[in-house]
């Protein structure tokens, strides 16, 4: 007879089922009020298991019709229960599966638990003890083979699965797909009306070096009868793997994964007395919709970051790019640019692109000295004159490259960089260095010493504009491998800056939101959200980017370029309940409009205290482009926020389900309001002076 082992925490309840032949399988993983609300579990036979774990071994076959789904691994089958145990640390839990093949395969399965929050971060540690290489296709990092499988409808009935489009200048685009429409539907076995032997999947996955080219690393699954909803991440910087699937017996399942073979040409020769541990997942469960989700996720993202004190302070950087130098610094233009920036009320100060070189610099990036041509009396004396307009200096770097006309590049030898086929390997004229190479870190270590030490920054933007492709054939068992590893030493090596300039501030930007991930947000301070230079379609993705990033971290372009009250506010509400990122063509703002901006920025530095702890909300769903009118909100303890936008209309109704009673809605920027609203029934009305207008309003209780 089988035995359990049932976790209560955070409001989770968390079984798995201990077989008697030891295989271990995880059958639930609800909220706490709504776990038991389940049908019979059904199995079409005794023999018919669902292991803790996916493995794909090299030799071994599979152990049913799949497809090219990642399941029925024969190998998976071979890993049975030794022990387990929690680990008590302050404010975590961590649940250790220890299970073995007998073939000296060891998996180490860890779930780690957040206090109060209802997603745990799952990873696995395989081992090889045996005298003999063993190969590795296919490794999930996590695996729930019931997804939807509480209350009495089949999950067929009744599931709605959230796909994260993300692309250049249009990231965080939700679609919801009802299961039945991506062809996930169940069929009668043996007189069960219940999923059988689909061979079909549903998948997205990030593909080469830029983890959110076309999908953010993560997903929402929600189930219409019990009103459950599921959130999960994958925090890697690389290639990563969502599948989901039926299986007999189960219902529908959710593997997460890093790189694999079928669909990145993952392979890991693990020799004997090596340890392969997979890419760091996040899964949870609510009860509530997509807010709830989205709330939870975010606490969890706090729960893992790096503590810094940026994160803490959330100062407000000025950025010289978006619609303002476009990558054409000069030392007069910094100093007009930093006057105006210092009278905004910015804290740091970001000198972008093309500092190093005097004319064309996208294929002279890598040596990272300033020209004298843009800068006759030096760098340093930019970098003295913000400081001495109580602003950090910062500047923009893209470490991991070097263009193919730099001189040092010429001289370096092949092994410093990503090579295929006895060639480097270019992309855009840009060659990418290879972090598995310790003169490679030694050489960047040496870059980021050098800035701080010799110009008093205190600020890097480190952008990635360019991809590996597949990864690497040089010193790898595969190419995705080298990619996964490449990752995995630039995560040591921001460590390493870090423990040397504890108050560096770092953001990611991976031209704008293409490297959007917590394998990096779990280090850096903040995200570029986007490179959109648009401002109506900015706040699309102002809209919906706390699904993705914590508010806080989130770095959105407040970047007015016409001399327009409205255009000014639309630009500055745009940013308040994010990272205010403030640039734009600052020089040929009115007075008025310079105000507009002082005033949003004076009231985010009120805000940001509140905002740091608050959990986005998103009152109207997920937009999309075709949306006449959006709303985000974040609440908190005390309030709640709500930004308003009106792109293609000029009024809105806002359902307002919280959970506390509201006393009352105002409008907070502008503080002359210039619109009309009314709150009745639940419901915000808006209607703004004109189209294409934005309002920032303020929620009590």
């Amino acid at each position: 007879m089988s035995s359990k082992i049932n976790v209560r925490e955070n409001g989770l309840h968390v079984e798995f089922d201990v077989r008697d032949n030891g295989v271990v399988e995880l059958t639930d993983f609800s909220p706490v009020e709504i776990a038991g609300d389940r049908g019979e579990r059904l199995s079409l036979q005794e023999d018919v298991y669902h292991p803790l774990l996916e493995v794909q071994i090299t030799g071994k076959s599979t152990d049913n019709m799949h497809g090219y789904k990642h399941n029925f691994s024969s190998a998976s089958l071979d890993f049975r229960y030794v022990t387990h145990q929690m680990e008590e640390k302050d404010k975590t839990k961590e649940l250790v599966i220890v299970l073995r093949t007998d073939y000296a395969m060891e998996a180490v399965y860890h779930m780690k638990f957040f206090k109060g929050i209802p997603v745990v971060q799952v990873w696995v540690e395989l081992k090889n003890q045996s005298q003999e290489e063993i190969g590795l296709e296919y490794v999930s990092s996590f695996v729930y083979r019931s997804v939807s499988g509480n209350g009495v409808l089949p999950y067929f009935e009744k599931t709605d699965i959230y796909t994260p489009y993300n692309s250049w200048c249009c990231e965080a685009r939700w679609k919801k797909d009802d299961i039945r429409d991506l062809n996930l539907t169940g069929m009668p076995v043996n007189g069960f009306n219940m999923p059988g032997f689909g061979i079909n999947r549903y998948y997205y996955g990030g593909r080469g070096s830029w983890s959110s080219c076309e999908y953010l690393p993560m997903g929402f699954a929600h189930d219409r009868e019990t009103n459950e909803t599921y959130c999960f991440e994958i925090e890697n910087s690389g290639q990563w793997h969502v599948e989901y699937g039926s299986e007999p017996g189960s219902g529908l399942y959710l593997a997460l994964s890093g790189p694999t073979e079928a669909e990145h040409g993952w392979w890991k020769n693990l020799k004997p007395g090596d340890t392969f541990v997979t890419v760091p997942v996040a899964f949870g469960t609510v009860s509530g919709g997509i807010s709830e989700a989205a709330a939870a996720l975010t606490r969890y993202r706090r729960a893992i970051r790096r503590p810094n004190e940026d994160d803490e302070k959330l100062n407000v950087v000025f950025n010289d790019y978006m619609n303002c130098l476009m990558g054409d610094p000069t030392e007069e233009k910094e100093r007009m640019i930093i006057d105006k920036a210092a009278e905004l009320g910015c804290e740091y100060y970001c000198l972008d692109a093309g500092w190093y070189d005097k004319g064309y610099w996208w294929d002279r990036v890598g040596e990272w000295v300033e020209s004298p041509e843009r800068f006759p009396h030096g760098l340093r004396s930019v970098c003295e004159y913000a400081r001495n307009k109580g602003m950090i200096m910062g500047l923009w770097l893209e470490i991991e490259v070097m263009g193919i006309a730099c001189e040092l590049a010429k001289k370096l030898p092949d092994d410093w960089f990503i090579c295929r086929h006895g060639k480097r390997h270019m992309d855009n004229k840009r060659y990418l260095l290879d972090f598995r190479n310790p003169e490679v870190r030694k050489y960047c270590m040496s870059v980021v010493d050098r800035l701080i030490e010799d110009y008093g920054v205190g600020y890097f933007k480190v952008d990635y504009n360019v991809t590996m492709g597949y990864g690497s054939d040089l010193h790898s068992d595969s190419c995705a491998d080298a990619i996964l590893e490449h990752y995995r030493c630039l995560y040591q090596w921001y460590k390493e800056i870090f423990a040397k300039h504890p108050q560096l501030v770092i953001e990611n930007c991976g031209s704008g939101g293409q490297r959007m991930d917590y394998g990096m947000l779990k280090l850096l301070s903040l995200q570029s959200t986007s490179d959109q230079t648009d401002y109506i379609y900015n706040s699309y993705i102002a809209a919906n980017v706390a699904s993705a990033v914590t508010p806080e971290q989130a770095g959105m372009w407040v970047y007015p370029y016409e001399d327009e009250e409205e255009h000014v506010i639309y630009n500055m509400v745009n940013g308040i309940l994010l990272r205010p990122y403030i640039s734009g063509m600052v020089w040929k703002l009115s007075d008025n409009s310079m105000e507009l901006i002082r005033e949003g920025i004076a009231l985010y530095k009120e805000l940001r205290n509140d905002l740091k702890t608050g959990v986005p909300f998103f009152p109207l769903g997920f937009c999309s482009v075709k949306d006449e009118a959006m709303a985000y909100g974040v609440q908190c303890d005390e309030t709640a926020y709500l930004s308003v936008f009106t792109p293609k209309t000029d009024t809105v109704d806002i359902p307002l389900q919280l959970d506390r009673k509201i006393k009352k809605v105002q409008v907070i920027y502008p503080k002359k309001e210039n619109c009309e609203y009314r709150y009745e029934n639940g419901v915000l009305t808006v209607h703004m002076p004109q189209k294409a207008a934005a309002r920032l309003f303020k929620i009590m209780y």
